[in-house]
């Protein structure tokens, strides 16, 4: 999930948000914004029954993408509240030249529309494009369509992702640099 409002300095609703790459001890807290967000944002999307099979796959920090140097938190307040990054390779270990992708964002359901995520995004964007990216995929749920969309994002094909023993229904989205 994400969101698109930016930050204001002075507003006491959104205190400042600074992004930094996460490491393997913010596994914890990344989990937990994962969880709060998937769990809630996903409901009316998807059946019950998949969301019980893939959620707790889905919302367990992924300890390559913490210590990959590519995946960042967003903090306020010395709380992480979202989080996401990008590789070279996509969900599998598959590498295209050019062609990167983002990965595992989430924003906790108290801090959306308060800058975080887009903070997160447009960070990755610059980081991926200046690393060689000519093209960024996303794999977005459902509910984050408009979010990569408000970045650049174009859906290219509605897809199925196995997901713990789930056909997770996502968006395949692509944004040219």
């Amino acid at each position: 999930m994400g969101d698109k409002g930016a930050a204001t300095e002075g507003d006491p609703l959104t205190p400042s948000i600074s992004i930094r790459p996460a490491t393997l001890a913010d596994a914890r807290a990344v989990s937990d914004v994962l969880a709060a967000s998937y769990s809630l944002f996903y409901r009316g999307w998807y059946r019950d029954d998949i969301l019980d099979r893939a959620l707790p796959a889905m919302t367990r920090a992924n300890p390559a993408l913490l210590a990959s140097g590519t995946y960042y938190v967003a903090e306020t307040g010395g709380r992480i509240v979202s989080c996401g990054g990008w590789s070279r390779e996509k969900v599998g270990g598959a590498a295209t030249p050019g062609l990167f992708h983002i990965r595992h964002f989430a924003t906790h359901p108290d801090f959306v529309r308060r800058g975080a995520a887009g903070a997160v995004i447009e960070r990755c964007l610059a980081e991926a494009e200046a690393a060689g990216a000519h093209e960024m995929e996303a794999l977005s749920s459902l509910p984050a369509e408009a979010f990569y969309a408000g970045h650049g994002f174009r859906t290219q094909a509605a897809v199925h992702v196995p997901m713990a023993g789930a056909a997770f229904a996502c968006m395949l989205m692509r944004r040219r640099f």
